[in-house]
């Protein structure tokens, strides 16, 4: 059974390659810290509901309403 941290992370992962994302530039728009993903990876943070929850909005949003790079793409 994994927790709710490998779990999160997980999402973040099939995201990142979904979408061909590098996770310096993830964690710089979804929070403003480019070393969020390294953090989870390394079980260095545990993240809060709150910032589990925006880091869902921010993909959910980028899905929504893709870059004009990823369209063109």
């Amino acid at each position: 059974m994994s927790t709710l941290t490998e779990q999160f992370l997980s999402e973040i992962e099939t995201f990142l390659a979904a979408k061909a994302m590098d996770a310096t530039k993830f964690g710089r728009e979804s929070l403003n810290d480019p070393n969020f993903v390294f953090d989870l990876r390394r079980s260095a943070r545990s993240p809060s509901a709150r910032t589990i929850d925006r880091v869902r909005a921010f993909m959910r949003d980028y899905i929504a309403n893709p870059s004009a790079s990823e369209v063109a793409a």
